[in-house]
């Protein structure tokens, strides 16, 4: 299964935190390879309290040297729509961010769930409309008059 997309990584992610449709507190991270294939999708707490920090390190320690190129987060739980950038969850998932490109991971999501619908830290669509520097996973948008990936 290849990952074209932001909403593609909450679909995944909703799976585990509100399962038929019962909003649970967890926390979820969902790996990617260096071709934006799906790897792995785990839940890294059952309690999730609105703090990454305490699971910087399972959240590392679970990413796969050999496989996992680009990660995303996820967690019950929306941030507030005019929140800026000192919010504790945001500050606390650009440090998670760092510290994986230190290690040579990639974040590209960060989302919060609420039984209204999600936020996203990161690309909401096609990641192929995002300058990122992406693998391309969309081959029609290459022959297309739309325009081309990366």
């Amino acid at each position: 299964m290849i990952i074209q997309a932001g909403f593609d990584l909450e679909f995944l992610a909703r799976l585990l935190i509100a399962p038929a449709g019962e909003l649970l507190p967890r926390l979820v991270l969902i790996e990617l390879d260096a071709d934006m294939q799906f790897g792995d999708i785990a839940l890294v707490s059952c309690q999730f309290d609105g703090r990454l920090k305490p699971h910087y390190d399972t959240i590392l320690g679970h990413l796969d040297q050999d496989s996992t190129r680009y990660f995303a987060i996820a967690h019950a739980g929306c941030w507030p729509e005019c929140a800026d950038i000192h919010e504790p969850v945001l500050v606390e998932a650009e440090e998670l961010r760092e510290l994986a490109l230190h290690r040579g991971f990639v974040m590209i999501g960060h989302f919060g769930l609420d039984d209204a619908g999600y936020m996203s830290n990161g690309p909401h669509y096609y990641f192929d409309r995002y300058r990122l520097g992406l693998p391309c996973t969309m081959d029609h948008w290459v022959h297309s008059k739309h325009g081309k990936c990366g």
